[in-house]
Order: structure tokens, then C-alpha cells, then sequence
């Protein structure tokens, strides 16, 4: 049996709600994706959000709807952490804007608020900050970073949902939110994506974007009902046009029915994860060769995965010992090695994304896990560690030691 970094749990809301769906015939976008956004939006303090087929299209949309709204020209150029999922900076470059890379915090693993502002130049018009692995960015240095620069800020937050930083729900400090439903996140809908923000504007674009570029006009087949023949005659007239180069991102009725299902146990799912953590990290402290993950005392973690990194060791003995006892694990994805860049940037310039590539990976950490499967992947890391000689024995001293996540 594999010990999985995500999970999937039919349960029995999901059934009725994917029943309704069937039942009524209807998949396109229609009630059930409305009162999803609706809900969503609203727990993280947001007016609007906007449906997608991923978390990248939300990303993409994002970015293509302020460079529209705002008249980026080509070129101009976003800052983007030196460690997260491709996706952030694919879009970049598909939007035909410049990525610019910044290293992240060696404790929490987010972009470094203190390396932002000698990246920005006359060129630069937005910060992309990513929530890694769950846990929020420093969001109150970013903003003010971002107000004295006049800079735009879309907060990648695919990774991390429902959690706070200061008191303030991630996905709503930025211009635009982004978060992603794929397979092994925290909802999960097989796939999917949401853009939160409070600009009527934005949501108007992105929305238009993620439908072909339509005319906001006629979004859903629903749009042109109980209207007066006036009205109905310039719906008519304009459910066909097209404003802007758009995209085919949408989403069916069915995956949103999942999600929508989702939210009503969300609050035991993260408090599942958070526990979860607590218990491998209380377990796992005498192993000092680990840099278990750490929380913010301003923030919440929502622990979408545990990520650990070897302090002086490389990663791929453990992680291949790992994978043989059926746990699952995955690198935690600095940006500076991948082949597809390559030339972009030096590696070298990038010292904490460096020895996150060196030594960093996490396992999964999802409220399906039991505390059988927990004491599995604490037994498997102790035993390549005292196989190797590795495990010292001796309790970190009080001054070094790492906080447990709450």
C-alpha cells in the first residue's frame, strides 16, 4: 500500500450534489459553479471569484487581465520566487512578460520580502508571491513593498486555502488570487481553478477570458433569461462577440459540484493536516539532520504537504529509501535547474533555492493519513538514518529548537 502525498474521499454530499447535476441535464456553467464562487469568494473575504479549468489558468487570466486593464506593454517584467511550481512562471512568459526571480526565506520557504526591492526596475509592474506547500507569504511586507512601488500583486496561493496571515485570509491582500482544485490539493475536484478579487473590473476581464474573450454580455446560457424584448435583442445582437483573444478554460457543473460538496468539511480537513503535522514533527525532532517545516507566528499553515529538508545532506538517498517502503514523496521544485529555463538565470545567484534543490522534498500530510500511516514514514526516516549512522541521538537544545505547527 502506498502512502500517497494526496487524497481523494467520495462522500456522500458529493453523490447528491453530482446526482443534481445529472439529473438536470445541465453541465455547462450554471448554478452549482455560481454558488461555488459565491461561497468561495466569501471565505476568503472576497466580492468576486471566477471559476477555471486550473490554478494556472487562474494565474494566466490574472496576469492577462492587468496587463490589459492596466497597459503592461511586453516585456515588462514580474517578480516570482525561486521556488514553486513551474506554472508561475509559465505564465509569465505566455502573457509575453519578463520573469524575474527572487530567492526565498531558508525557514518558511516564500519569497523574501528583504531581496524584493533591489529586483524592482523601471520595467517591473507586479509581484507574484506563492503561499508554498500552505503556508502564506510575509503578505503585510509584500503589500508595502508593493503600494510604495505602485506595483500589482497576484497572489499565487494554489497551494494554500481557508488560512490567515495577520489576521487576513490569503487570496485577498493582492489585486488577484489564484487557487488551484487539481488532484493531491487541499479541495479537490479532479481539476479546476478559482481567481478571487474585490475589483469588479478584473473579475469582468478574467471571466471574459476564460470564455474566449466573450462580450460580458452572455457568460452562461442562463444570461439572456426573463428579459424584457429590448434587452433581449442586444444580448442577440452581442452574445457573439468576442472583446479580447481569450482562452477555452472552463469548468463543468460536475467538478464543481465536488468542490461546492467540499466546503462544507473544510474546517476539519485543514485541522486534520495541521495535526497531522504536529504529531511527524514531535516525532521526528531528534533527527537533526532534518529541517522539518516551521510556522509563522503571524500565520496559519494549511499544510497541503510536509516539506523537510536534509540541512547538510543530499536528499535522493532518503528519498529513494522512501519510495521503496511505498511512501510517496516529491522535490519541492526550485525553478533555477529546470532544463526548460535554462540560460534564463544562474543558479548560482540563488543560494537558499540552491539548497532546497540540494536536500529539499516533501511527503504527504492529508487528513486521510492515520496515525499507522504517520508512524510509517517516521519509522522509514529514523531507519535510514540510523542505517547510515546518520541519527545522533542527542535532543536539539532548547535555543535550536523548531516550533511545533499549530
Amino acid at each position: 500500500m502506498t502512502i500517497g502525498v494526496g487524497c481523494f474521499s467520495v462522500t456522500p454530499k458529493m453523490r447528491t450534489l453530482v446526482r443534481e447535476v445529472l439529473d438536470s441535464g445541465r453541465i455547462s456553467y450554471g448554478p452549482m459553479s455560481q454558488e461555488f464562487e459565491r461561497q468561495f469568494a466569501a471565505l476568503h473575504d472576497c466580492r468576486f471569484a471566477v471559476l477555471s479549468n486550473s490554478g494556472t489558468s487562474s494565474l494566466q487570466v490574472a496576469l492577462a487581465a492587468l496587463k490589459e486593464i492596466h497597459g503592461w506593454n511586453d516585456g515588462d517584467e514580474v517578480i516570482v520566487p525561486a521556488v514553486t511550481f513551474v506554472a508561475s512562471v509559465n505564465v509569465v512568459i505566455h502573457n509575453h512578460l519578463t520573469p524575474v526571480l527572487v530567492d526565498v526565506d531558508p525557514l518558511y520557504y516564500g519569497i523574501d520580502p528583504m531581496l524584493i526591492e533591489r529586483a524592482i526596475t523601471t520595467r517591473t509592474r507586479a509581484i507574484m508571491p506563492v503561499h508554498t506547500f500552505g503556508q502564506p507569504c510575509q503578505m503585510t511586507a509584500i503589500m508595502d513593498i508593493a503600494r510604495r512601488h505602485n506595483l500589482s500583486v497576484v497572489e499565487d496561493s494554489c497551494e494554500c486555502m481557508f488560512v490567515k496571515h495577520a489576521l487576513q485570509k490569503v487570496g485577498s491582500f493582492g489585486d488577484i488570487g489564484c487557487f488551484s482544485t487539481y488532484a493531491a490539493h487541499l479541495l479537490t475536484t479532479g481539476v479546476g481553478g478559482m481567481a478571487t478579487t474585490n475589483n469588479l473590473d478584473y473579475a469582468h476581464v478574467m471571466r471574459s477570458l476564460v470564455n474566449h474573450g466573450r462580450d460580458g454580455i452572455y457568460i452562461s446560457i442562463d444570461d439572456d433569461d426573463d428579459m424584457n424584448q429590448e434587452k433581449m435583442r442586444e444580448v442577440v445582437n452581442r452574445r457573439f462577440n468576442f472583446e479580447r483573444i481569450g482562452h477555452s478554460f472552463r469548468i463543468t457543473e460536475l467538478e464543481t459540484a465536488l468542490g461546492l460538496a467540499q466546503l462544507d468539511d473544510w474546517k476539519e480537513m485543514i485541522q486534520k493536516r495541521q495535526d497531522n503535522a504536529a504529531y511527524l514533527t514531535r516525532a521526528l525532532f531528534a533527527v537533526n539532520e532534518l529541517q522539518l517545516p516551521m510556522v509563522r507566528s503571524d500565520s496559519q499553515h494549511a499544510f497541503m504537504m510536509y516539506p523537510i529538508v536534509l540541512r547538510n545532506m543530499n536528499k535522493r538517498g532518503l528519498v529513494e529509501h522512501l519510495e521503496s517502503n511505498g511512501i510517496e514523496t516529491r522535490d519541492m521544485l526550485p525553478l533555477v535547474n529546470q532544463p526548460c529555463y535554462r540560460g534564463l538565470w544562474n543558479p548560482n545567484d540563488y543560494p537558499v533555492a540552491q539548497w532546497i534543490e540540494h536536500g529539499g522534498f516533501y511527503t504527504g500530510i492529508h487528513q486521510n493519513l492515520t496515525r499507522d500511516d504517520l508512524n510509517t514514514v517516521i519509522e522509514t526516516i529514523e531507519s535510514y538514518f540510523k542505517d547510515n549512522h546518520a541519527l545522533h541521538g542527542a535532543r536539539r537544545s532548547r535555543v535550536d529548537r523548531i516550533p511545533i505547527p499549530s
